[in-house]
Protein backbone atom coordinates (compact mmCIF):
# COMPACT_ATOMS: atom_id res chain seq x y z
CA UNK A 1 0.00 0.00 0.00
CA UNK A 2 2.77 2.21 -0.22
CA UNK A 3 2.67 4.91 -2.31
CA UNK A 4 -1.41 4.31 -2.93
CA UNK A 5 -4.07 6.91 -2.16
CA UNK A 6 -5.84 6.26 0.86
CA UNK A 7 -8.15 9.00 0.51
CA UNK A 8 -11.05 6.53 -0.38
CA UNK A 9 -9.92 3.71 2.20
CA UNK A 10 -11.73 3.91 5.37
CA UNK A 11 -9.90 2.81 7.94
CA UNK A 12 -10.75 2.22 11.92
CA UNK A 13 -9.21 5.68 12.93
CA UNK A 14 -11.43 7.34 10.70
CA UNK A 15 -14.41 5.21 11.35
CA UNK A 16 -13.71 6.84 15.03
CA UNK A 17 -13.73 9.54 13.83
CA UNK A 18 -16.83 9.44 11.70
CA UNK A 19 -18.76 7.58 14.81
CA UNK A 20 -18.05 10.83 16.85
CA UNK A 21 -19.35 13.55 15.42
CA UNK A 22 -22.41 11.37 14.47
CA UNK A 23 -23.05 11.08 17.83
CA UNK A 24 -22.65 14.22 18.37
CA UNK A 25 -24.82 15.53 16.04
CA UNK A 26 -27.32 13.49 17.23
CA UNK A 27 -27.34 14.63 20.83
CA UNK A 28 -27.40 17.42 19.57
CA UNK A 29 -30.42 17.19 17.37
CA UNK A 30 -32.15 14.87 19.77
CA UNK A 31 -30.97 16.65 22.81
CA UNK A 32 -31.99 14.50 25.80
CA UNK A 33 -34.56 11.53 25.37
CA UNK A 34 -36.37 9.73 27.79
CA UNK A 35 -39.12 9.69 29.75
CA UNK A 36 -40.46 12.76 31.65
CA UNK A 37 -39.75 12.55 35.43
CA UNK A 38 -42.50 12.04 38.12
CA UNK A 39 -43.90 15.72 38.48
CA UNK A 40 -45.63 16.18 41.59
CA UNK A 41 -44.14 13.20 43.51
CA UNK A 42 -42.92 13.41 47.04
CA UNK A 43 -39.40 11.78 46.07
CA UNK A 44 -36.45 14.15 46.51
CA UNK A 45 -34.69 14.51 42.93
CA UNK A 46 -31.77 12.12 42.02
CA UNK A 47 -29.12 13.28 39.41
CA UNK A 48 -26.54 10.17 39.06
CA UNK A 49 -22.86 11.68 38.16
CA UNK A 50 -21.73 10.66 34.91
CA UNK A 51 -19.59 8.14 36.34
CA UNK A 52 -23.09 5.91 38.07
CA UNK A 53 -24.42 6.32 34.25
CA UNK A 54 -21.40 4.79 32.81
CA UNK A 55 -21.23 2.03 35.19
CA UNK A 56 -24.70 0.92 35.24
CA UNK A 57 -24.68 0.94 31.05
CA UNK A 58 -27.02 4.26 31.95
CA UNK A 59 -27.14 5.91 27.91
CA UNK A 60 -29.34 8.76 28.64
CA UNK A 61 -27.38 12.25 29.39
CA UNK A 62 -26.97 13.68 32.72
CA UNK A 63 -30.27 15.81 32.97
CA UNK A 64 -28.39 18.96 33.69
CA UNK A 65 -26.27 18.76 31.00
CA UNK A 66 -27.17 21.15 28.19
CA UNK A 67 -26.10 19.82 24.55
CA UNK A 68 -22.95 21.64 23.11
CA UNK A 69 -23.87 24.63 20.78
CA UNK A 70 -23.77 24.38 17.22
CA UNK A 71 -20.18 24.42 15.67
CA UNK A 72 -21.66 24.42 12.33
CA UNK A 73 -24.36 23.87 9.81
CA UNK A 74 -24.50 20.64 8.00
CA UNK A 75 -26.33 20.16 4.77
CA UNK A 76 -28.55 17.38 3.77
CA UNK A 77 -26.39 15.18 2.33
CA UNK A 78 -24.39 15.22 6.07
CA UNK A 79 -27.05 14.72 8.20
CA UNK A 80 -27.67 11.64 6.12
CA UNK A 81 -24.43 10.31 6.47
CA UNK A 82 -24.27 10.39 9.97
CA UNK A 83 -27.63 9.04 10.29
CA UNK A 84 -26.32 6.01 8.57
CA UNK A 85 -23.15 5.96 10.71
CA UNK A 86 -25.56 5.79 13.84
CA UNK A 87 -26.26 2.42 12.68
CA UNK A 88 -23.02 1.18 11.14
CA UNK A 89 -22.13 -0.77 15.09
CA UNK A 90 -25.55 -2.29 15.45
CA UNK A 91 -24.84 -3.29 10.96
CA UNK A 92 -21.23 -4.00 11.03
CA UNK A 93 -19.57 -4.83 14.34
CA UNK A 94 -22.51 -6.26 16.64
CA UNK A 95 -23.38 -9.73 14.94
CA UNK A 96 -19.86 -11.42 15.32
CA UNK A 97 -18.51 -9.04 18.55
CA UNK A 98 -20.89 -8.28 21.18
CA UNK A 99 -18.11 -7.57 23.54
CA UNK A 100 -16.35 -5.36 21.27
CA UNK A 101 -19.53 -3.37 20.35
CA UNK A 102 -20.32 -2.75 23.84
CA UNK A 103 -16.70 -1.47 24.52
CA UNK A 104 -17.05 0.18 21.79
CA UNK A 105 -20.46 2.11 22.72
CA UNK A 106 -18.84 3.00 26.14
CA UNK A 107 -15.79 4.39 24.10
CA UNK A 108 -18.15 6.15 22.16
CA UNK A 109 -19.89 7.79 25.44
CA UNK A 110 -16.21 8.78 26.93
CA UNK A 111 -15.84 10.68 23.94
CA UNK A 112 -19.05 12.60 23.61
CA UNK A 113 -19.43 13.32 26.99
CA UNK A 114 -17.11 15.40 29.16
CA UNK A 115 -16.01 13.98 32.41
CA UNK A 116 -15.21 10.36 31.93
CA UNK A 117 -11.68 9.53 30.33
CA UNK A 118 -12.33 5.74 28.43
CA UNK A 119 -9.40 4.02 29.97
CA UNK A 120 -10.70 5.36 33.87
CA UNK A 121 -14.00 3.72 33.29
CA UNK A 122 -12.32 0.73 32.31
CA UNK A 123 -10.41 0.39 35.01
CA UNK A 124 -13.18 1.36 37.76
CA UNK A 125 -15.50 -0.93 35.81
CA UNK A 126 -12.77 -4.17 36.40
CA UNK A 127 -13.87 -6.39 33.83
CA UNK A 128 -10.95 -6.48 31.79
CA UNK A 129 -8.03 -4.48 31.74
CA UNK A 130 -7.37 -1.66 29.76
CA UNK A 131 -5.14 -3.14 26.93
CA UNK A 132 -7.90 -5.41 26.34
CA UNK A 133 -10.68 -2.78 26.07
CA UNK A 134 -8.53 -0.67 23.84
CA UNK A 135 -7.97 -4.10 21.58
CA UNK A 136 -12.38 -4.90 21.47
CA UNK A 137 -12.85 -1.33 20.82
CA UNK A 138 -10.29 -1.75 17.74
CA UNK A 139 -11.50 -4.86 16.99
CA UNK A 140 -15.33 -2.99 16.44
CA UNK A 141 -13.66 -0.57 14.54
CA UNK A 142 -11.73 -2.45 12.63
CA UNK A 143 -14.68 -4.44 11.59
CA UNK A 144 -16.92 -1.83 10.36
CA UNK A 145 -14.23 0.17 8.28
CA UNK A 146 -13.95 -3.35 6.41
CA UNK A 147 -17.85 -3.75 6.02
CA UNK A 148 -17.92 -0.52 4.42
CA UNK A 149 -15.23 -0.85 2.15
CA UNK A 150 -16.69 -4.45 1.43
CA UNK A 151 -20.21 -2.47 0.90
CA UNK A 152 -18.63 0.14 -1.13
CA UNK A 153 -19.83 2.77 0.80
CA UNK A 154 -18.12 5.86 -0.32
CA UNK A 155 -15.61 7.92 2.41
Amino acid sequence: MHGQDLSDVWTPKLVGERLIEAVRWARYAAGATGPAGIGGAMMPLYLPTIEERIENDWLDPPADEEPPPVRRQYSPAQVSAMEAALYWPSRYAVPGLPTSARILNLWLRCKVYRGSKFGDVIERRGEMSRASAYRMRDRALSAIAQGLMRDGVPV
